[in-house]
């Protein structure tokens, strides 16, 4: 550390240096990631309420009141209004949250297990490690929708919670959350869907006229739901929610800070200090942008996806992984090839995808930063490496 500060411009000219390497989301050349550029006015928002803090809520009794509000929107967007719920760091604590009040629920059970699709995000993995959970995970079928069968046969004495994914992460596809709802209606078992990707597209894709199966609060055994601002949702990165059915879960299982300025309360989070300026930011934009704004944005989103759908269909050497349900597509080799090699050409080329080797496939997630043009030179590419291959 300096002992004499610098001056700004020069501080400004250094970090452009710095950073100069960074990707951005305005290139087009991140196409494998489930964040986008936050909406300009929740930015602006945000600046202007950055030193909000929600670990310490009755410091800020307004911005409490206004998550509160912001959760019963949201809510009625998951089809059961009278929730509770909280903003949190991104989805990964949200679902760390669900998996510990899972555990925590079933205080008998000394060896605990939670059943998810093997499609799973990674972050159930890092719950299971620090909580003492064990994961069981269920296979998936050739077509790389959930094996219902044998995630059934994963349920035993042991299992305090199961997961359903609305959005997976490698190919945006969602699980048949009502049948995992039959398999554990009468067994109470906490069920929770992770919709960190899918929370904010699937109600929209609805509007659209789009065919989506029930995955919310509209399936009477489901518990709670992951769903990320961050992602469809435009909110500022990082930002995520957890939302519960039930209230009494809180005082069964919140933490309590006693010592705290603003007064003694209980929540569920992992982290203390917590930004009450992210879910400003995020009110503010539900509230710009209505339904309809949201609607318009995922219209265009799918609009692209089936551009580059069509695309690939037309190229020899590759194909889709399955047909998109939502804004995401994976292309794999049709002749059982690593994708690897395909992944490095594109790379080499400053395209970035998201890679599943378990999967053998790559990913390409067309956010509200991917623009058509985008993808036209993104095909271009694709089919010159495929060429020279």
């Amino acid at each position: 550390m300096r002992e004499n500060g610098l001056a700004k411009q020069e501080i400004l000219k250094i970090l452009e240096k710095k950073l100069e390497k960074d990707f951005s989301y305005s290139s087009g050349s991140i196409l494998g990631s489930m964040c986008t550029e936050p909406l300009d006015f929740g930015v602006e928002i945000y600046l202007k309420y950055i030193s909000k803090n929600l670990g310490d809520p009755g410091l800020f009794l307004g911005t409490a009141a206004l998550e509160e509000e912001l959760v019963s929107e949201i809510g009625e967007l998951f089809n059961e209004k009278n929730i509770i719920g909280t903003f949190t760091t991104g989805g990964s604590e949200a679902n760390l949250i669900a998996m510990r009040i899972a555990k925590k629920l079933k205080p008998d059970i000394t060896r605990p297990e939670v059943v998810v699709p093997c499609s799973a995000h990674i972050s159930f993995d890092k719950a299971a490690d620090l909580l003492g959970i064990k994961l069981r995970k269920a296979k998936l079928n050739d077509n790389f929708e959930l094996d219902l069968t044998h995630f059934e046969s994963l349920l035993n004495k042991n299992t305090c919670g199961v997961v359903g994914i609305a959005g997976t992460t490698s190919l945006g596809l969602i699980d048949p959350i009502e049948e995992i709802g039959t398999l554990v209606e009468d067994k109470d078992i906490f069920f929770h869907i992770d919709a960190a990707f899918g929370g904010f597209i699937l109600p929209f894709l609805k509007r659209l006229n789009f065919s989506i199966p029930k995955w919310d609060f509209s399936v009477d055994a489901v518990d709670s739901i992951t769903a990320d601002p961050h992602k469809m949702g435009l909110g500022i990165i990082p930002s995520g929610g957890f939302f519960l059915r039930d209230p009494s879960i809180l005082q069964k299982t919140g933490f309590e800070i006693p010592y705290l300025a603003g007064g003694n309360f209980k929540h569920f989070h992992i982290v203390g200090t917590r930004s009450g300026g992210t879910v400003i930011a995020f009110w503010a934009i539900l509230k710009s942008l209505g339904v309809n704004g949201f609607v318009q944005i995922v219209k265009r989103c799918m609009e692209n996806t089936e551009y580059l759908t069509a695309q690939i269909n037309d190229m020899k050497g590759i194909k889709l992984v399955t047909n998109p349900i939502t804004n995401v597509v994976g292309i794999t080799t049709e002749n059982g090839e690593s994708i690897c090699k395909i992944d490095e050409e594109l790379r080499k080329r400053n395209w970035m995808l998201g890679k599943f080797e378990e999967f053998n496939l790559i990913r390409v997630v067309v956010m509200p930063h991917v623009q058509k043009s985008h993808l036209q030179n993104f095909v271009e590419d694709l089919k010159k490496i495929l060429k020279k291959l």
